[in-house]
């Protein structure tokens, strides 16, 4: 029953993500210099560094976890 309710949350996310993402877009799209040459440059900078800190992030906390599990 828990994996359930944990699936049915994730679905949510995923729901909730999409809305979120169509307004940041909408949004963006209503500032001149953020649909510029250079205002779409920083933003994939800025986009690409924010993903590979957070893949960075996520693999050393699963490393850490996998580590835990094997001593235990």
């Amino acid at each position: 029953m828990k994996m359930k309710r944990i699936i049915w949350m994730e679905m949510a996310l995923i729901g909730a993500s999409i809305l979120i993402f169509r307004s940041v877009w909408t949004f963006l799209d209503s500032i001149a210099w953020a649909s510029g040459e250079v205002g779409l440059s920083v933003l994939l900078v800025v986009g690409i560094v924010a993903a590979v800190g957070a893949l960075r992030s996520i693999e050393a906390l699963s490393g850490k976890k996998i580590e835990k599990s094997k001593d235990g």
